[in-house]
């Protein structure tokens, strides 16, 4: 039997439970609390072949047991993503917004500070990523350069610290900071070249040749 957790959010209570090691979101409360139709939501959620749903035996806080429709979080944003906000009412769309941008990395937040006897993966500093960088790649940036420019691409919010909801994966918030996964390091130099080539920076000191582009397509390509 799985027990509930409510984690805040915004001013609600977004009810989540954990199925082998992994966050599932109680689907009709937190579509309700969007302001979206939860039992529309649900149905276009559980015809997409790409969405991991369950009903799910979970333990209320009136200690009662009730059966609850979930999804993973991948699902739940995923779904999320695929909803215009432009068509949904004015009224419903900041909340939107906020869910589509936030909602995973305070879930993931939520999990690690309550689960702190689990061992971490294995992921470098902002510091040593950059260091790893200019070793492979020959590319010589600091760390306040990689920031910076990832933020430029995209992959991180404006504070410089925190990556956006699609990019969460990448990383691995350790309770206090953000760190990186190494294998995901082409990716990020991806991101990196093609936001200085569309910004037209050719003196930028990523500006690239065609064999480091060939490298990378090929470690990105093993993945």
């Amino acid at each position: 039997m799985n027990e509930l957790t409510a984690i805040n959010f915004h001013g609600d209570q977004l009810m989540v439970t954990e199925i082998d090691g992994k966050a599932y979101v109680v689907l009709k409360p937190a579509f309700e609390a969007i302001g979206l139709d939860a039992d529309r939501q649900i149905a276009n959620l559980q015809e997409q072949p790409w969405a991991t749903t369950a009903v799910t035996a979970v333990v209320a806080r009136d200690g009662k047991s009730r059966n609850m429709i979930t999804a993973d979080v991948r699902s739940f944003l995923m779904h999320l993503a695929t909803i215009p906000v432009s068509r949904v009412a004015e009224h419903v769309r900041p909340k939107l917004v906020d869910y589509q941008c936030e909602v995973a990395e305070v879930i993931e937040r939520h999990f690690s500070q309550t689960r702190p006897h689990l061992t971490e993966p294995n992921t470098v500093t902002w510091e040593e990523a950059a260091a790893l960088i200019r070793q492979r790649y020959g590319i010589h940036l600091h760390q306040h350069d990689l920031t910076r420019g990832l933020r430029d691409a995209g992959v991180l919010k404006q504070n410089l610290t925190a990556p956006k909801a699609e990019f969460a994966a990448w990383f691995w918030f350790t309770g206090s900071a953000w760190t990186i996964h190494p294998h995901i390091l082409p990716e990020l130099v991806r991101k990196l070249v093609d936001t200085r080539r569309a910004l037209g920076d050719i003196q930028s000191q990523l500006a690239l040749d065609v064999a480091l582009d060939e490298q990378l397509r090929r470690e990105i390509g093993r993945r």
